[in-house]
């Protein structure tokens, strides 16, 4: 604060010195997560063009046994933009379990992917979109998703706090991938 009482302007704050630039600018982007009980919304910064960040994220297949929770990925079908696959979870927020999904997916590319669940071991409902939105420099990620296993009630918070610290690692896992080509 200044002698008359106003807040300082941000330029004058430490975090707008040189060296506090210059440090802020080598942070690892961490993801954000919002929402709570099976809704979720997840973010995270890429340095990376568009084009890139979807051909990452549109390699399903691949992506088994890269991601923390996605164990195997097959691809069913495809027509044009529509996509069936089935994938395969093993995590701790299944319990060791392995659970298949039957997903439909909608292609928007490069910049938005919707999912939605077909047929599902131990889940009422999953479904949600990704979306890939251009920044000055690089993209924003972004994964919002509905989810509602078939858990019993009473084990239910120690599911969504497994799966919201699994969706984390999900994201800077794939801002890795993103970045490093």
């Amino acid at each position: 604060m200044v002698a008359s009482g106003t807040p300082t302007p941000i330029s004058a704050t430490p975090a707008a010195t040189p060296s506090a630039r210059a440090s802020a600018s080598n942070r690892v982007e961490q993801p954000t997560l919002s929402g709570r009980s099976g809704r979720y919304r997840a973010s995270i910064v890429v340095n990376a063009t568009p084009q890139r960040a979807w051909a990452v994220l549109s390699r399903y297949e691949a992506l088994a046994g890269q991601m923390p929770d996605l164990q195997q990925v097959r691809l069913l079908s495809r027509s044009g933009n529509t996509l069936q696959l089935q994938q395969t979870y093993q995590a701790p927020y299944t319990f060791g379990r392995r659970i298949q999904a039957t997903l439909r997916l909608q292609e928007e590319p490069p910049m938005r992917l919707n999912y939605q669940l077909i047929q599902g071991d131990d889940l009422r409902e999953l479904q949600g979109n990704w979306t890939i939105s251009p920044l000055g420099q690089g993209v924003r990620l972004i994964h919002q998703l509905q989810i509602d296993p078939v858990v019993p009630a009473f084990i239910r918070p120690v599911y969504d706090e497994l799966f919201e610290a699994n969706l984390l690692q999900s994201m800077r896992l794939l801002k890795r991938l993103m970045e490093n080509p």
